[in-house]
């Protein structure tokens, strides 16, 4: 395990972060790293054999004692799997019992490194994968979530979760699920504001007091998620950019009201 940070992070050097453009696949660098980062926090190499074998339903080989054929192993069984079942051996591997917990914390934080640096649109928080935005995006959810929490708007501070959490789903994201969820945050906070709760946001637009064209933005946002997030038509379902751009703009103008 490395105890001592390294030259880049002693003297403030970073990679530059490329562009996300990996998000349902696995390359084989990035399988590789998972094992690599895994050791460097201190995982050792006949544990992260069992973890492997314990969720991809595979037998250990007994023949394999020491460290460098265990590897091999490990690297076989990862290079085989299909590309969801890597991301769920990231989270396995987080949320093993048996491995200290300074070990794992070292693992999620190699490993989100490494998803930055490599455009993976995916993160790792308490054992849990979940989608990764541009740097932009994650800023503004979390401001919109802290302010949400600070302002005790915790209903739809859930709804925000939510929005995020079908972002994030394996194999294939909950895109509906997205713009309904985040809509109905954005609605939620509106709703307390005009103190209209019976009423939709597409109603109470006009009671916000949000300066033109903002006002315009709103109700073209409610219009597109009625459409895509509650009446919906088959063969229609909104694709990935429009439900991240739909949860971007929602949390933005939840900020922006609370």
């Amino acid at each position: 395990m490395q105890n001592n940070p390294s030259f880049s992070e002693r003297y403030g050097y970073q990679k530059e972060p490329k562009p996300i453009a990996i998000r349902h696949e696995a390359p084989l660098r990035l399988r590789k790293a998972i094992l690599d980062i895994a050791t460097e926090a201190g995982f050792k190499a006949k544990d992260i054999r069992s973890i492997l074998c314990r969720k991809l339903r595979e037998i250990e080989n007994g023949e394999n004692w020491s460290d460098d054929p265990v590897m091999k192993e490990c690297l076989s069984l990862i290079s085989g799997c299909e590309w969801v079942e890597v991301y769920e051996i990231c989270e396995v591997l987080a949320q093993e019992k048996n491995i200290p917990l300074v070990w794992k914390n070292s693992f999620e934080k190699g490993l989100n490194k490494f998803f930055v640096e490599e455009g993976i649109g995916w993160k790792i928080e308490n054992g849990l994968i979940f989608t990764r935005g541009e740097e932009d995006f994650e800023k503004v959810m979390s401001i919109a979530k802290d302010r949400l929490e600070k302002t005790n708007r915790m209903t739809a501070k859930s709804a925000l979760e939510e929005a995020t959490k079908d972002l994030s789903r394996r194999p294939e994201p909950a895109t509906i699920g997205a713009i309904h969820n985040s809509i109905a945050a954005l609605e939620c906070v509106a709703k307390e504001i005009t103190q209209e709760p019976t009423k939709t946001l597409g109603k109470i637009i006009n009671k916000l007091n949000l300066p033109r064209p903002i006002d315009v933005v709103v109700e073209k946002i409610w219009g597109f998620a009625s459409n895509q997030g509650r009446h919906i038509t088959e063969g229609k379902k909104p694709d990935f950019a429009e439900a991240e751009l739909t949860v971007h703009l929602s949390a933005a103008l939840i900020s922006y009201l609370c």
